[in-house]
Protein backbone atom coordinates (compact mmCIF):
# COMPACT_ATOMS: atom_id res chain seq x y z
CA UNK A 1 0.00 0.00 0.00
CA UNK A 2 2.83 2.58 0.75
CA UNK A 3 4.18 2.07 -2.98
CA UNK A 4 0.52 3.11 -4.01
CA UNK A 5 0.93 6.11 -1.70
CA UNK A 6 4.23 6.81 -3.09
CA UNK A 7 2.73 7.06 -6.38
CA UNK A 8 0.15 8.89 -5.71
CA UNK A 9 2.67 11.63 -4.17
CA UNK A 10 4.38 11.41 -7.38
CA UNK A 11 1.78 12.15 -9.74
CA UNK A 12 -0.06 14.92 -7.51
CA UNK A 13 3.79 16.53 -7.53
CA UNK A 14 4.47 15.77 -11.08
CA UNK A 15 2.01 18.54 -11.65
CA UNK A 16 3.49 21.18 -9.45
CA UNK A 17 0.65 20.69 -7.02
CA UNK A 18 0.84 20.21 -2.83
CA UNK A 19 -0.13 16.61 -2.45
CA UNK A 20 -2.83 16.84 0.12
CA UNK A 21 -4.90 13.86 1.75
CA UNK A 22 -8.09 14.93 -1.10
CA UNK A 23 -5.47 14.29 -3.90
CA UNK A 24 -4.17 11.93 -2.85
CA UNK A 25 -7.43 9.86 -2.04
CA UNK A 26 -8.67 10.62 -5.37
CA UNK A 27 -5.46 9.13 -7.54
CA UNK A 28 -5.39 5.99 -5.16
CA UNK A 29 -9.08 5.48 -5.20
CA UNK A 30 -9.47 6.05 -9.15
CA UNK A 31 -5.99 3.84 -10.02
CA UNK A 32 -6.45 1.18 -7.32
CA UNK A 33 -10.03 1.82 -6.15
CA UNK A 34 -9.33 1.02 -2.55
CA UNK A 35 -11.84 2.78 0.02
CA UNK A 36 -11.00 6.67 1.26
CA UNK A 37 -10.91 5.33 4.97
CA UNK A 38 -8.57 3.10 4.32
CA UNK A 39 -5.96 5.48 2.24
CA UNK A 40 -6.39 7.73 5.39
CA UNK A 41 -5.58 4.96 7.93
CA UNK A 42 -2.59 3.84 5.21
CA UNK A 43 -1.37 7.14 5.41
CA UNK A 44 -1.16 7.83 9.07
CA UNK A 45 0.78 4.82 9.27
CA UNK A 46 2.93 5.90 6.99
CA UNK A 47 3.93 9.00 8.30
CA UNK A 48 4.01 7.46 12.04
CA UNK A 49 6.08 4.96 10.50
CA UNK A 50 8.27 8.04 8.71
CA UNK A 51 7.81 6.90 5.70
CA UNK A 52 6.00 9.95 4.34
CA UNK A 53 6.49 13.39 6.01
CA UNK A 54 3.92 15.92 6.25
CA UNK A 55 4.72 19.64 6.07
CA UNK A 56 2.15 22.81 6.11
CA UNK A 57 1.84 24.31 2.87
CA UNK A 58 0.62 27.85 1.91
CA UNK A 59 -1.67 28.79 -1.49
CA UNK A 60 -0.02 31.90 -3.23
CA UNK A 61 -2.96 31.77 -6.58
CA UNK A 62 -6.26 31.60 -6.98
CA UNK A 63 -9.33 32.07 -4.01
CA UNK A 64 -7.60 30.05 -2.10
CA UNK A 65 -4.52 32.26 -1.32
CA UNK A 66 -3.35 32.34 1.75
CA UNK A 67 -4.86 29.27 3.13
CA UNK A 68 -2.79 26.46 4.73
CA UNK A 69 -3.02 22.70 4.00
CA UNK A 70 -1.31 19.75 5.03
CA UNK A 71 1.28 18.57 2.26
CA UNK A 72 2.78 15.02 1.82
CA UNK A 73 6.29 13.55 0.48
CA UNK A 74 7.96 10.71 0.12
CA UNK A 75 10.99 10.67 2.73
CA UNK A 76 14.62 11.32 1.05
CA UNK A 77 16.94 8.72 1.34
CA UNK A 78 20.34 9.18 3.35
CA UNK A 79 23.11 10.27 1.15
CA UNK A 80 25.35 8.23 2.85
CA UNK A 81 23.50 5.16 2.08
CA UNK A 82 22.89 6.44 -1.59
CA UNK A 83 26.55 6.74 -2.48
CA UNK A 84 27.28 3.56 -0.21
CA UNK A 85 25.33 1.73 -2.63
CA UNK A 86 26.88 3.48 -5.87
CA UNK A 87 29.98 2.24 -4.69
CA UNK A 88 29.38 -0.97 -4.55
CA UNK A 89 27.60 -1.20 -7.97
CA UNK A 90 30.88 0.52 -9.18
CA UNK A 91 32.85 -2.53 -7.66
CA UNK A 92 30.70 -5.16 -9.01
CA UNK A 93 30.82 -3.91 -12.53
CA UNK A 94 34.51 -3.09 -12.55
CA UNK A 95 35.83 -4.96 -10.03
CA UNK A 96 38.22 -2.50 -8.92
CA UNK A 97 39.84 -2.38 -5.05
CA UNK A 98 37.03 -0.13 -3.41
CA UNK A 99 35.41 -2.42 -1.43
CA UNK A 100 37.10 -1.04 1.10
CA UNK A 101 35.82 2.41 0.09
CA UNK A 102 32.14 1.64 0.87
CA UNK A 103 32.42 -0.30 4.05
Amino acid sequence: MVQKLWAAINFVRAQKQVANTERIERYVQREYTVALDEVERQMNFAVADGLVSVYRAVANKGNNAGAEQDGYRIQPADENEVSGLHIKLIVSVFGCALKSVSE
